[in-house]
């Protein structure tokens, strides 16, 4: 199941707007503790991130920046299912700012892929 989608992009306001006239409605408003605006909009189920990256700022990692992010079930199994398939695990094992276990792979287009536990209390992203 979808969690969210994570964007970066050069004009925050505009690509709110944009967004906002799709039908997105904005959940959250914060400066990350890297410094960049962070916004957050509901789109239906899913969750859109959007990071503004400008001249002055430096490129964030690429763990958070640009990535899907994904609920499964029985991460704790399926982590080494998928390292025994030739999935590249970038992020291994490790709790999330919720408390939820997480890890992040490439998808076979070489795309970061945040792996959520579904079970668990809901991170507070």
């Amino acid at each position: 199941m979808l969690k969210h989608v994570s964007f970066l992009t050069g004009d925050l306001p505009a690509a709110v707007a944009f967004y906002e006239r799709l039908g997105a409605v904005i959940e959250k408003r914060a400066v990350t503790p890297e410094g960049y605006d962070r916004a957050v909009l509901r789109l239906g189920e899913g969750r859109l991130q959007l990071f503004e990256v400008t001249g002055e700022t430096p490129r964030p990692h690429p763990h958070w920046a640009e990535h899907v992010a994904l609920y499964v079930s029985g991460l704790r199994a399926l982590l080494p299912e998928l390292r025994a398939a030739g999935v590249r695990v970038t992020r291994d094992l490790q709790p999330s700012p919720g408390g939820r276990d997480m890890a992040f792979v490439l998808d076979p287009d070489g795309r970061q892929v945040e792996l959520l536990e579904r079970d668990g209390g809901e991170a507070s992203r």
